[in-house]
């Protein structure tokens, strides 16, 4: 299978006081799926780790950036995926007309429904991990499996 993984989930990975941080850290490690995610999520995931930083809840904000870098790099558990901008653009807003997503929400969805079939091999299931509800939901509907 190959899985998104959305901004939601992989910031729980490097945020051990939030739920589901154990199953989203494992979700990193399960060599049976293949994971991509958005260039755009590095951007927002540092963003949550910095505030996370400034609250107290992560006493190194380097060690955090150091373990999402390490993630998302060539070698890394997650690969980092892009689209043409007009195009997720495009997909995004009919998104969020439609279901009422946040932007990042229906950017991250447009980005897994344009590039995901691409990318999975012929019959293979293609999957979308979110710990958003509304997301998630959205993603089902689309006909992605729930990671």
């Amino acid at each position: 299978m190959i899985a998104y993984l959305d901004s939601s989930l992989l910031t729980r990975a490097y945020l051990p006081d939030e739920q589901g941080h154990e199953e989203a850290r494992a979700l990193l490690g399960r060599s049976e799926l293949a994971r991509v995610t958005s260039t755009i999520t590095r951007i927002e995931v540092s963003g949550a780790l910095v505030r996370a930083t400034r609250a107290g809840r992560r006493s190194s904000l380097d060690e955090a950036l150091t373990a999402l870098d390490a993630d998302l790099n060539d070698q890394g558990a997650v690969v980092e995926v892009g689209a043409p901008q007009e195009q997720i653009e495009a997909v995004a807003l009919e998104l969020t007309r439609a279901h009422g997503l946040r932007a990042l929400d229906a950017w991250h969805l447009a980005v897994a429904s344009i590039v995901l079939p691409q990318l999975a091999d012929k019959g293979e299931p293609v999957g979308f991990a979110s710990r958003d509800g509304g997301q998630a939901t959205v993603a089902g509907s689309l006909g992605f499996a729930a990671v």
